[in-house]
Order: C-alpha cells, then sequence, then structure tokens
C-alpha cells in the first residue's frame, strides 16, 4: 500500500513509518504545513495523518495557533482524501475523551467529530516517549521531575505496541470506518507508583491539587482492538519490577565495595 503519512518525524511517526515498511508498505513523509495538503500530487491508497500541535499546557498559551494546525490543518487533509475517495487513518488524543478541559483535548474532539467518514485512533500514554514527556524525564533527567499529583493514573503505551496497533487498524480498515478506537493497555497506573520505581533514588513533592485541565486518570477501552485480534505485548508494569531490581543491583554492588 501506498502511504503517505503527515508528521512522520514526529515521535511516533519514525518509529511507526520504519516498521510499516518492514511490513511492505510503502511511506512517503510529507513535511510542508498540513493547510498545503492539496498540493500532493501521485496515487496513493491512504493517508495517516500524524501531524499536530501536542501539549496540553502549551495549548492554553497559544489556543488560536492549536485550531489553525489540529482543526483547519486535519481538515484539509480530510478534504483532499474525500475529493481523490482515499482512505485516512488519523491520530486523535486520549485527550479527547474530556474534551472540554484545555484547547488541545478540543481540537482532537473536533476532529473525531469531522472524521467520520474516516478512522481515528487515541494514543494513550506512549514511552519510551519524547524528551518532555514524564517517562524520559523520570528515567534520564529525574531532576526536572518537581511534583508528581497523588491522584493522576496514565494507561502507559509502549511504542511498538502503538505501532501493531495501527498496522491491525490499516489491516481492518474497512469494517473500521467511522470509529476511532483507543490504543493502550487497558490498566492504568499511579504516577506515584510510577515515580517510586523509577526515580528511587528522589522523592518528588506530591501536590495533592487537582488540575482542571488535565484528565486525571487515562485507561484506553481496548474492547475493539481485541476483537480484531490484537493485545498489546508490553506490560509496563513488569518494565517497572525489572528497572526497580536494575537499582537494587547497582544499590547492593555499591554496599558490598565498602
Amino acid at each position: 500500500m501506498n502511504i503517505i503519512m503527515t508528521g512522520h518525524d514526529g515521535y511516533i511517526g519514525s518509529h511507526l513509518s520504519p516498521y510499516l515498511e518492514k511490513k511492505g508498505h510503502k511511506i512517503y513523509g510529507f513535511s510542508k504545513e498540513i493547510t498545503e495538503f492539496d498540493y500532493i500530487k501521485g496515487k496513493f491508497d491512504m493517508v495517516i495523518h500524524l501531524a499536530a500541535l501536542t501539549g496540553v499546557r502549551k495549548s492554553l498559551e497559544i489556543p488560536q495557533d492549536y485550531w489553525e494546525t489540529n482543526v483547519l490543518g486535519t481538515r484539509a487533509v480530510f478534504d483532499f482524501c474525500k475529493e481523490r475517495n482515499m482512505k485516512c487513518l488519523y491520530a486523535s488524543s486520549s485527550n479527547a475523551h474530556e474534551w472540554w478541559t484545555n484547547p488541545y483535548a478540543t481540537t482532537k474532539k473536533v476532529n473525531e467529530m469531522d472524521g467520520h467518514h474516516f478512522v481515528g485512533f487515541r494514543p494513550h500514554t506512549v514511552y519510551p516517549g519524547r524528551k518532555d514527556m514524564m517517562y524520559y524525564r523520570m528515567t534520564n533527567e529525574p531532576e526536572t521531575v518537581q511534583y508528581i499529583n497523588g491522584y493522576h493514573e496514565r494507561d502507559w503505551t509502549h511504542i511498538e505496541d502503538l505501532c501493531s496497533a495501527v498496522c491491525t487498524l490499516i489491516e481492518n480498515y474497512d469494517i473500521m470506518v467511522g470509529k476511532c478506537v483507543d490504543i493502550g493497555t487497558g490498566e492504568s497506573i499511579n504516577l506515584k507508583e510510577v515515580a517510586a520505581k523509577l526515580m528511587p533514588y528522589r522523592s518528588p513533592q506530591i501536590n495533592a491539587m487537582n488540575p482542571t485541565t488535565e484528565r486525571v486518570v487515562t485507561c484506553a477501552d481496548i474492547t475493539e482492538l481485541k476483537e480484531l485480534g490484537w493485545k498489546p505485548e508490553y506490560s509496563f508494569k513488569e518494565l517497572m519490577h525489572e528497572m526497580c531490581d536494575h537499582y537494587m543491583d547497582i544499590l547492593q554492588g555499591k554496599k558490598s565495595n565498602r
């Protein structure tokens, strides 16, 4: 299948593109502004639309930019596909479940409403993730993690599981049209527990405040993906235990060398 991919050089795209190429698909990365999408020439079977402005906090600062890129830009992609009778698989967000909480979530919900002719997917907290995301900071830059909300829970989803789920949606595209499905593990873990395992040498301050601009608990409903034969292969809890054992080995090694 010949596939145009927007956002191919982003975190998800940089993993998804080679994954799909190994499955025999030809991926053509689109690097321009997505509002210029109608200038594309050639014969393609599908668009995988990943390009977007991301992040909840940033959307509170520049909501108009988020609207123009995430909504108007995505509409340009949808119109392009409709005019050419092409398939479109687009990335939404788990934040769309509570679309009223912030501008980013709102733009993603609007995409879902506009994209009823296509297939969407909502990635839940993907790891290892970008450098600005929590998992990376916990494991590489723990000094930058100042506060952990005591109530927050996240469904941690490995990038390889995300790629395999997208591949499943491509294979079953025709029966999934009009739907937007969650991609995750179906299990959420409290951030306090994650911090205790991934940052055993440093305990961030617990902030008991519940910000109204972010979802407190995210947990993917993967029922529809399971019905298609997909299941996650990576367990975040198992990873945490492995890392905890690794830290204990380091600690015991230090003690034995005294």
